[in-house]
């Protein structure tokens, strides 16, 4: 997943401690319910081996593993922000 944060001028902000809540948590997993969101765009397919936070290119990208979640299975997750938060809906087959 990749977002932009952005300052009043529209310039990216690559500071984490200016962009992530000092929650003691980055992101918090808000539902797992089980069955999947019908038809999952599957375009995109990336296995990445654990869950990070970078800056590259003006965004910031978030990494996550999946392996440790369960199959047949949605879960929203909540990325927490200074000012506001980043909200996504993952489908594991």
């Amino acid at each position: 997943m990749k977002f932009k944060v952005c300052d009043a001028n529209g310039n990216s902000i690559s500071d984490p401690t200016v962009v992530f809540a000092g929650t003691g948590g980055q992101l918090t997993m808000l539902s797992a319910v089980r069955g999947q969101i019908p038809n999952p765009d599957e375009s995109q397919y990336n296995d990445i081996p654990d869950v990070a936070f970078r800056y590259a290119g003006g965004f910031w990208i978030f990494n996550m593993a999946t392996s440790n979640l369960n199959a047949q299975t949605t879960y929203t997750f909540r990325i927490n922000l200074n000012y506001g938060s980043v909200t996504f809906t993952i489908a594991i087959k």
